[in-house]
């Protein structure tokens, strides 16, 4: 059977390691030069954002037999809106190191294969590949051919702009701001390497580069941060659902196939997922889009939660983290097993659908 993947990132890498276990050696066109993401920066796997699923990276090795060793633990969530400030304890999930250094998260997976066979500076395209290939694995980070093919719907418009730190952090401590001055609908976050580097990132939505730049400064300026900066990194972020995820042999997976969630904008385990779910498919002939009922659902789920944030003020981000410092309200949110995300989806679902037939 001849498999090709386009992309070397994580669904690519995950793929290709499960095709490796059903005696499937693909071939990967990858259009850099080295394995690993062009900016390097630590992102976070989240308890609160991934449950009913208690431990990432337990679930990874137990359900993909791939391992994963994180940069540490989340054990402070430090969260900032105008007007508040909330400091929680506790074990919240896992830093992930992005990048291209050999402990980063790429070139863990990367480190895994043994027999694929990887084409770098290479550009695969999906009409050659689909006619010499058997299946063909779209997994090159962007929605170019998902929206070529008509598959792709797009949700939130983001831009990245961020930074490399060098200063004194807490290695386990995950600072969160928001705030619609500088983040108009989206937020900031600072993630550490160790304690003398992190990488502190701002998502602004709906802006061009340029106005991009400008939150920027004013995210800086208006909360103070004067570390000395190693690195700077900006970069379009697009969220949205793909669907089909299947178009006759060419499949859709990772941030292709819609796999950065619409809510925090982090998709290592659903990239990670969908990557194998589409070895799966291939391997065993199993329907796709029932593979990724887990990763499509919670997608759903997590996009209702980001209509409701988008409509919230800076007054409400004031009460939100006011509400979270509550002793009961902590305990429910960060220390049970109380699936916010999933019960939230159903309460907005519902106002939304109450207020349309009042509308009507």
């Amino acid at each position: 059977m001849k498999v090709a993947i386009i992309g070397g990132g994580l669904a690519g890498l995950s793929c290709a390691c499960e095709l490796e276990r059903h005696g499937i050696s693909p071939v990967i066109f990858h259009r850099n030069g080295y394995i690993g993401d062009q900016f390097s920066h630590v992102a976070a796997l989240l308890e609160i954002q991934h449950r009913p699923i208690k431990d990432a990276i337990k679930y990874i090795k137990k359900n993909f037999n791939i391992s994963i060793t994180p940069v540490n633990t989340v054990n402070t969530l430090t969260h900032y809106s105008p007007h508040r400030k909330t400091v929680i304890k506790g074990n919240f999930g896992f830093f992930i190191k992005r990048g291209r250094d050999e402990d980063s998260l790429p070139m863990q997976l990367f480190s895994q294969l043994k027999t694929s066979k990887i084409n770098f500076n290479t550009y695969g395209d999906i009409d050659p590949l689909a006619k010499e290939f058997d299946y063909v694995v779209v997994a090159n980070g962007n929605t170019v051919f998902s929206n070529q093919l008509g598959c792709w719907f797009p949700t939130i418009r983001t831009y990245i702009r961020g930074a490399v730190l060098l200063g004194d952090f807490d290695p386990t401590n995950l600072v969160m701001w928001i705030n619609k001055d500088y983040c108009k609908n989206g937020y900031a976050y600072l993630t550490p390497f160790n304690d003398k580097k992190a990488s502190l990132v701002l998502v602004v939505s709906d802006v061009n580069e340029k106005e991009a730049d400008h939150y920027w400064k004013v995210f800086l300026d208006y909360e103070n941060i004067n570390y000395t900066i190693l690195d700077e990194f900006k970069q379009a972020h697009d969220t949205g659902f793909t669907y089909p995820h299947k178009v006759d042999n060419i499949y859709f997976a990772g941030n292709a196939g819609g796999a950065i969630d619409p809510f925090l904008g982090f998709g290592q385990l659903n990239s990670i997922e969908m990557g194998v779910m589409a070895a799966r498919s291939i391997a065993n002939g199993e329907d796709y889009e029932k593979l990724l009922k887990r990763v499509t659902k919670h997608n759903y789920q997590l996009y209702q939660m980001r209509k409701a944030f988008n409509s919230a003020s800076n007054d409400a981000y004031d009460f939100i983290l006011a509400s979270i410092g509550f002793p009961g309200i902590r305990q429910i949110l960060y220390n049970t097993r109380f699936d916010i995300i999933k019960n939230f989806a159903r309460i907005y679902w519902l106002k939304e659908k109450i207020s349309k037939n009042k509308k009507q």
